[in-house]
């Protein structure tokens, strides 16, 4: 019988990596990070009743109060946060398995069955409440699943190949039409549907093209020198790119706005995003990861331990955390303000601290089963 790991053996178990392969601290407090604050803004979705409406390009949410507003502001890099994170994921853990003697073709096949994997638990497991109201959505889960299958077959192509590709889905992607094309095939390539029997808000384009780039990123990582110093100097490009996208206005920008001191400077399109939403984003995740990296280095403070435990199994807590909230939910039957809210936010955590612990446990004592894919 396998004996359990102490929390001791969990805390040692990366350091014996090799330095070049291992899950650095930084990475989990990253993706902790980002799975607290999505937790909030599922929070908000089921149990705030002055929460706004969805970011969709066709037509701009009321703006709301400045708590509500900065409430759904300060989520914006959630979403390219994750697809940039899986991409960076994949390059980490390739280059760590073929260090360890993991054939190449292994690397591919695994990284294939953790695509299907998160497609089919995206239509069975997250897609039940869905099937229930009758219809299917092309959700996160699924649009990651599938650019993390398009990884495992291009990722041996160089930077100079893949970033070029990537940089031009990202910035011509709103000249795209797919008005001709089937509803389903719409919401699959690119443009999120929200009737029907087929819906979608997380469509191939251009949310691919991110986990595209966040591998590059990530493969880079692993052999540059100075790595904080580089990522700094792409999130000042990248915001300098989003100051020039938004006071000039016109392409690249879902909305307009009445001024650069109102509110509305700062409402951008998420489905699908627009170059605004995308460059304040990337400069927001590029600063944070150039900052985690150098306060890390002497190791995670405490009290920011549990975000670590979360963003070492962000699969697990993604669809553990959907059930509690909806059962709440429904158990409850009401919508509440937002000081409300965010206490449920914050039991969430609290609640979501040991089954998290939990899991990574049991995927380290059984690296080789199922376990490992989820």
């Amino acid at each position: 019988m396998t004996r359990p790991l102490s929390d001791a053996a969990l805390a040692q178990t990366d350091a014996v990596l090799p330095v070049a392969t291992a899950r650095q601290s930084y990475v989990d407090l990253f993706r902790g990070l980002l799975i607290a604050h999505m937790a909030l803004d599922h929070a908000s979705l089921m149990f705030n009743a002055g929460r706004g409406g969805e970011e969709l390009a066709s037509a701009a949410p009321a703006v709301g109060d400045f708590f509500q507003f900065i409430t759904r502001f300060s989520g914006v890099p959630v979403a390219p946060g994750f697809f940039f994170m899986a991409g960076f994921m994949v390059a980490l853990t390739s280059s760590a398995r073929q260090e360890r003697g993991v054939s190449h073709a292994d690397v591919t096949r695994r990284l294939i069955i953790r695509g299907l994997v998160l497609i089919a638990v995206d239509a069975t497991i997250m897609g039940l409440p869905r099937a229930l109201m009758g219809f299917y959505s092309f959700m996160v889960l699924t649009c990651i699943g599938v650019g993390i299958i398009l990884l495992a077959l291009i990722r041996d192509l160089p930077a100079k190949v893949l970033v070029p590709a990537a940089l031009a889905v990202l910035l011509l992607h709103p000249l795209l039409d797919v008005s001709s094309l089937p509803t389903a095939l719409r919401a699959m390539l690119y443009e999120p549907v929200r009737t029907g029997a087929f819906r979608s808000l997380y469509p191939i384009v251009p949310w691919t093209a991110i986990v595209v780039l966040g591998f590059v990123i990530g493969r880079d990582s692993i052999t540059r020198a100075g790595v904080p110093r580089f990522w700094s100097m792409l999130a000042l490009v990248s915001f300098g790119l989003f100051l020039v996208v938004r006071l000039a206005g016109g392409y690249g920008n879902a909305y307009e706005y009445s001024s650069v001191l109102s509110l509305d400077f700062w409402m951008f399109a998420k489905y699908p995003p627009d170059l605004a939403f995308l460059s304040w984003s990337f400069a927001c995740v590029f600063a944070s990861l150039a900052l985690l990296r150098i306060a890390t280095r002497s190791g995670v403070p405490r009290w920011l331990q549990p975000l670590v435990v979360f963003g070492r199994v962000p699969f697990f807590f993604y669809i553990v955390h959907f059930y509690v909230l909806g059962i709440a939910a429904a158990v409850l039957g009401a919508r509440y303000g937002l000081l409300e809210t965010y206490l449920i936010w914050l039991l969430l955590l609290a609640m979501m601290v040991w089954p998290c612990r939990w899991y990574y446990r049991k995927k380290l004592e059984r690296p080789g089963s199922w376990l490992c894919y989820i």
